[in-house]
């Protein structure tokens, strides 16, 4: 438990492992296709690793965010008696997701995302509405948006029974706290980490630094294997902070950012192959 497989490049997907079974099986089956582990990435390829406890990101890791997102703007903007469609939604996460990375490189407040978003969008539009009105509504909404992403209740249950899981997010609390508790996750985690109530955001050392001491010195950073979809946020954050990562990567986006992972999924059930 908690350790990553020892693997060496070979014809197999890339990386096999010590044990052949899986690909002699392959071998035996001229028509198999021979299951791909997880993949590693980043400087501990290849090393045993024991992990005494989880930092995971919620948002687009576990918690299906672009449901909640579009599910909000619909309601949000009928609410407002401005129409709702898709390519005005696209513009709208557009606008967010730039705000965010804003926020995370410290150019920004959070607040500042909460005043612009919805300024910004119905200016693109020239849409006269009251920006401050729809952006209540929006997180209201919001924190409703509870649906989980394929696999991750059974996932999280599995790693629960196997470690203390901690929530790391950057997301505004009361929205964040409502989605746990609506999807019934929350009681699965030993604590919640969330930027607004720490006074720091990922990626910033002072975010895990301030994660470190409400745990009281209970693990080491490099006990800590922290798991999220965010190059800029999650992986960053755990290079600054001496954790070990994870990226999750549904979308098998390539990566050229120069922000390398410890280790690479493509699915959640893959965490149950080394953890």
């Amino acid at each position: 438990m908690g350790q990553f497989p020892r693997a060496r490049k070979g014809f197999y997907g890339g990386v096999y492992h010590r044990n052949l079974k899986n690909v002699r099986a392959a071998v035996s089956r001229p028509y198999a296709v021979a299951k791909e582990p997880a993949e590693t990435t980043g400087r501990d390829r290849g090393k045993h690793m024991d992990f005494k406890a989880l930092f995971l990101d919620m948002d687009g890791t576990f918690l299906d965010f672009e449901a909640a997102e579009r599910q909000a703007f619909y309601r949000a903007l009928q609410k407002a008696d401005v129409e709702p469609t898709a390519e005005r939604c696209r513009l709208y996460s557009s606008i967010n997701d730039s705000l965010w990375k804003a926020f995370e490189r410290g150019e920004i407040a959070k607040e500042d995302i909460r005043r612009q978003r919805y300024v910004r969008l119905f200016d693109r539009l020239g849409v006269d509405a009251d920006g401050g009105a729809v952006e209540r509504d929006y997180e209201g909404f919001l924190g409703e948006g509870c649906d989980l992403l394929p696999d991750a209740r059974n996932v999280l249950e599995y790693l629960h029974a196997r470690y203390p899981l901690y929530v790391v997010t950057n997301g505004f609390a009361q929205v964040q706290r409502s989605r746990l508790r609506l999807a019934g996750i929350g009681e699965l985690m030993r604590d919640s980490f969330i930027s607004e109530e720490l006074g720091a955001q990922k990626p910033k050392k002072a975010f895990f630094d301030r994660c470190f001491a409400r745990m009281g010195g209970a693990f080491e950073p490099s006990e800590i294997l922290l798991i999220g979809d965010s190059l800029t946020s999650d992986i960053l954050g755990a290079k600054n902070a001496g954790l070990s990562s994870c990226w999750f990567n549904p979308k098998r986006l390539r990566n050229e950012s120069g922000i390398l992972p410890d280790r690479e999924i493509h699915t959640l059930m893959e965490l149950e192959n080394f953890l």
